[in-house]
């Protein structure tokens, strides 16, 4: 589970990224989650971005 502060720090850097044009999709925002919360690692998430983007 995420905190309150955090959730609130990932909901303004979502709406920055959305206002340079960045849409997440449900399972980014999970992803990045994971990563904060230490459930996946950085790197793992790089890994992945770059997978999908194929």
């Amino acid at each position: 589970m995420i905190s309150a502060e955090l959730e609130k720090a990932f909901q303004q850097a979502k709406h920055q990224l959305e206002i340079e044009g960045f849409a997440l999709t449900e399972e980014d925002e999970r992803n990045m989650k994971a990563v904060v919360t230490g459930e996946m690692s950085r790197e793992k998430l790089i890994e992945q971005l770059k997978n999908n983007s194929h």
